[in-house]
């Protein structure tokens, strides 16, 4: 009866770990997308702000 509830508990441990891992790898997958979209945002807004600041001859 003790093997079976070893087992059980190494199955819930295994399944916690990857869990865990799949939900780590989400949250950084989702945190490099967003620094990479507000970065080419803040790309855009500089070159916009240097057109409309340029003067024309």
């Amino acid at each position: 009866m003790s093997g079976s509830f070893q087992q059980r508990t190494r199955r819930r441990r295994g399944q916690a770990i990857t869990e865990f891992v799949l939900v780590l790898t989400s949250l950084l997958l989702l945190l490099v997308m967003v620094s990479l979209f507000l970065y080419t945002f803040r790309e855009y807004g500089g070159r916009v702000l240097n057109l409309v600041a340029s003067e024309y001859p």
